[in-house]
């Protein structure tokens, strides 16, 4: 409906009940009885038909009436109050409605003066938590590397020649014999056992030009001696060769023999230290060339390949000493309680040691000043108060949890092992001297039952978004996030720290153990109830938070047992008379309105 719309449909049903004479009074008793009724003509009368005279004269009076500036005029000076003002006030509210036999204890029954009781603070201590950081031994990755190299591999079957002579012999074209039986001494030459007169050897020099025969005729006739034959691995300097030379093949010596081949092959000796490491690992599944394909020379000889060098590269496990407590040291607000060994097997002195501090769970400082509040000495179930001896008032609570103890066992019962309370082992990890850190703990705070709750169920976006921030940083898996919350929803008891993984006996990565209930009480019966039956938690490697057996429970006095953490979950039946019954809607209707607007 338009505006427009709106004023005609008002001026008909004006004009309707103008003319309906049922509505008008017909004596002074009905006119007294309507309310500012001063005759039968009213000025407000005039509005019947000019709808519109009706908005310009509310727009004229607005701005002086008080009534329409508190409620729609934002410059109107009214109360404020800020949102952490209104939770205090509902949290303390909360604080009276759920204990109310500690807020009216100061107050006889009757009226009689007493002793007021101080109000609950808007916030209170959150409790403590265990940190832990380590020290000893560290296993560090450092990278190192090596090379494996194509080698070259010569085969040289070359021999050279030569005849030797005594020095009083020697004739042109033959070497000192001397020299080279020295050569034979330096395993560079060797006599090949054949020998002949020196005109003969000379011939074999190309001695005689065209006519060897009759050359040989006269030389025998003059030169006398014995020529010796020389097999060298190497050519001979010519300078040390003296009057050697071949005149059939301008060479010094008298011929050549052989060949010289090159070959190359794989050699990974570079590498060996490293492969043989057992603190040592590849980095890669194939090494890295790092000499390209390339034609070199060799002895003379071109040897292509399409890689001479590779590098491997290897993650080698170095043992230094770690201490990341310098923090936690330093915390003047955590205290030191114990070491605890996380050597696998301890042998001689513990190589990597955990410290564990008690730290308080982080929470809003409280500075409001004291308040009391006095009233009557009365307990209510559900709406049925009545007045409550003195001194049994310090018992209510206590009994009243212990209802719900027994309440909390039959929903927990298992049937199938007829044991109550049982746990669930959930673990997180955590390197040793590393940054990541999927064990928060309680270092974020606790966080209310239903809030909690409500992100366990709503997937893992909900999860993320709630868990503490940096076990999403480090990409914690999913169980260690809902751990997480669950920790900090009270629900979970620690068993302590173990090693799961070591290297050479040196932790690398500890795993905490938990056990989380379905509850507070469930938790708080495991822990207390524990002590009284003399049964002891678990190993944290080992511990399977097993639940009570029927016979176990039925044994332990759970007014023993310490439930000042849980009073404010069971005490939610306990009403005090109208007026808090009243604070109690106000209360909620206060938290509906921040749930709508999202706490702005």
């Amino acid at each position: 409906m338009t505006i427009e719309q709106a004023r005609e449909e008002g001026k008909a049903m004006g004009q309707a009940k103008k003319a309906d004479g049922s509505l008008t009074p017909t004596s002074d008793s009905q006119a007294l009885a309507v309310p500012g009724y001063s005759g039968t003509s009213q000025p407000q009368s005039t509005y019947f038909d000019d709808p519109d005279k009706l908005v310009a004269d509310g727009t004229s009076q607005r701005a002086t009436n008080d009534a329409y500036r508190t409620v729609a005029n934002p410059e109107h000076t009214r109360a404020t109050f800020s949102n952490s003002e209104i939770k205090t006030t509902t949290d303390r509210a909360t604080g009276i409605e759920n204990d109310p036999s500690t807020y009216l204890a100061g107050e006889a029954y009757g009226g009689a003066s007493g002793s007021c009781t101080p109000l609950p603070p808007a916030s209170g201590a959150g409790g403590y938590y265990e940190a832990t950081c380590n020290q000893g031994s560290k296993i560090e990755d450092q990278p190192k590397s090596c090379s494996v190299r194509m080698v070259p591999q010569i085969t040289n079957n070359e021999r050279w020649f030569y005849y030797g002579v005594p020095a009083n012999k020697i004739p042109h074209g033959f070497a000192d014999v001397a020299y080279l039986n020295g050569k034979s001494t330096e395993s560079v030459c060797r006599p090949t056992g054949l020998s002949k007169p020196i005109c003969d050897a000379m011939i074999d020099l190309g001695a005689g030009g065209k006519d060897p025969t009759g050359w040989l005729k006269f030389c025998r006739g003059t030169v006398s001696g014995t020529a010796t034959e020389f097999s060298c691995g190497a050519e001979l300097p010519q300078g040390e060769l003296g009057q050697h030379w071949n005149f059939k093949t301008g060479t010094v010596y008298l011929k050549k023999e052989g060949e010289k081949s090159v070959s190359v092959v794989r050699t990974e000796a570079g590498c060996a230290p490293l492969d043989g490491d057992t603190m040592c690992a590849h980095r890669t599944a194939e090494d890295v060339c790092t000499e390209g394909a390339e034609t070199r020379i060799i002895e003379g000889v071109p040897v292509y390949q399409a890689c001479w060098a590779w590098q491997r590269d290897f993650s080698c496990k170095v043992v230094t000493a770690g201490n990341d407590c310098e923090e936690l040291e330093a915390n003047g607000k955590c205290t030191y309680l114990r070491d605890d060994c996380l050597d696998e097997t301890p042998s001689g002195p513990c190589k990597v040691t955990e410290r564990v501090f008690r730290c308080p769970t982080p929470d809003a400082p409280t500075v409001n000043a004291p308040q009391y509040i006095c009233g009557d000495d009365v307990y209510c179930i559900n709406g049925d108060c009545e007045p409550i001896v003195r001194e049994a008032s310090t018992e209510f609570k206590d009994a009243l949890v212990a209802l719900h103890s027994l309440d909390q066992a039959g929903k927990e019962f298992d049937e199938n092992n007829f044991t109550v309370f049982k746990g669930a082992r959930e673990t997180c990890h955590k390197p040793i001297f590393g940054l990541v850190n999927c064990c928060a703990g309680k270092v974020s705070g606790m966080v209310p039952f239903a809030a909690g709750a409500a992100a366990l169920a709503g997937g893992p976006a909900a999860l993320a978004a709630f868990a503490t921030p940096f076990l999403v940083l480090f990409s914690c898996s999913q169980d260690e996030m809902k751990l997480d919350v669950k920790d900090r929803m009270g629900l979970c008891h620690k068993i302590g720290t173990y090693c799961s993984s070591s290297f050479l006996g040196i932790c690398e990565t500890k795993r905490t153990a938990y056990c989380c209930f379905e509850s507070k009480l469930s938790r708080i019966l495991q822990e207390q109830g524990r002590i009284q039956l003399g049964r002891p938690w678990g190993a944290p490697k080992t511990e399977q938070c097993k639940g009570f057996t029927i016979e176990e429970f039925a044994l332990l006095d759970l007014s023993k047992m310490d439930f000042t953490e849980v009073y404010e979950e069971f005490i939610d039946a306990a009403k005090l008379p109208d007026e808090v019954g009243t604070m109690k809607d106000i209360q909620d209707k206060i938290n509906n309105y921040y749930d709508l607007h999202g706490g702005g």
